[in-house]
């Protein structure tokens, strides 16, 4: 599940999140992107299944200046196979917490 700007949006399977992120990608290599890296603010294990972790998403032209900051926070589960993305919650970079402590 993905909850940002433009409210919630599920995201059950590769062919939605290719639906919902293709385009976002599209438009960001049209701003010249090159890169992301995670600037790790907080993570917190809630469970042995459950973890909140939480930055500002960092994207980079492929010149290697800074397009912009994205405050990003994930739920992950634990399975089986390993840890899997539950929620993918997009925010103000500046949001307490978010950036490097």
């Amino acid at each position: 599940m993905l909850v940002g700007p433009q409210g919630v949006i599920r995201i059950p399977d590769r062919a939605a999140l290719v639906a919902v992120f293709g385009p976002v990608i599209e438009g960001l290599r049209a701003k010249g992107y090159g890169r992301s890296e995670l600037e790790l603010g907080y993570v917190k294990s809630l469970s042995s299944s459950a973890s909140l972790i939480g930055g500002v998403a960092v994207r980079y032209k492929t010149d290697g200046q800074q397009l912009e900051r994205v405050g990003v926070t994930y739920v992950l589960h634990k399975t089986e196979s390993g840890w899997k993305f539950a929620t993918v919650i997009l925010h103000d970079p500046n949001t307490p917490g978010a950036g490097k402590q």
